[in-house]
């Protein structure tokens, strides 16, 4: 074997176990993120419902 060639091997086994690491993680984090299965950005409930509260304060306050 030729000089470097274990060193080589290693480095790509860690970078490619990196790449399969971070391929795994970004479809977990997009089955669970804010994105639905069309690409779409989800919205929460608790969001809807912060944004109504605001609104009806602001309505309040400018009264």
């Amino acid at each position: 074997m030729k000089q470097g060639t274990i060193e080589l091997i290693l480095f790509a086994l860690i970078f490619f176990s990196l790449q399969f690491w971070w391929i795994r993680m970004t479809i977990q984090n997009g089955r669970t993120g804010e994105v639905d299965k069309w690409g779409q950005k989800a919205t929460s409930k608790k969001l809807n419902e912060l944004e109504k509260a605001k609104q009806n304060l602001e309505k309040l306050f400018r009264s």
